[in-house]
């Protein structure tokens, strides 16, 4: 992404991503695979929900393709030992929070389409993250 294009980005598009419109549980289960995968830094896993061309969108710009894309969300999610990911509804979408000391520093909106995750919106900050509506599901 070009750096004006990120400039123009507003902050309250953050996340992009698509509300739910599939099977509610097939895509909770996608989330649940996406967040194993990155906890247990399993590639073979994150390959069977991510698409091959999967975006991710942060403020920090974009990123293409399933390789970068788990690297990218792999260590926004667990960069820091004690970080702990749930799935959320993130602005409405489908999602996952990672916390620092219970803290919400991280959240991901899925944009899901036939069992695969196909665009990631990556909010980070914990001013940010509160602001975008933060639901969590029952466990």
């Amino acid at each position: 992404m070009r750096e004006q294009e990120r400039d123009s980005m507003d902050e309250k598009t953050f996340p992009p991503a698509a509300r739910p419109a599939g099977d509610p549980a097939r895509d909770r289960a996608v989330v649940d695979v996406f967040l194993s995968a990155v906890l247990h830094r399993d590639p073979r896993l994150l390959a069977a929900v991510l698409h091959p061309s999967v975006v991710a969108r942060s403020e920090h710009g974009t990123t293409v393709g399933a390789p970068a894309v788990a690297e990218e969300t792999t260590s926004a999610l667990t960069h820091r030992a004690g970080r702990v990911a749930r799935p959320a509804l993130v602005g409405g979408a489908l999602g996952a929070v990672a916390f620092d000391d219970g803290r919400p520093v991280t959240a991901v909106a899925f944009t899901l389409r036939a069992g695969r995750i196909t665009a990631l919106a990556i909010t980070t900050g914990e001013d940010r993250v509160r602001a975008l509506g933060l639901r969590f599901p029952e466990q």
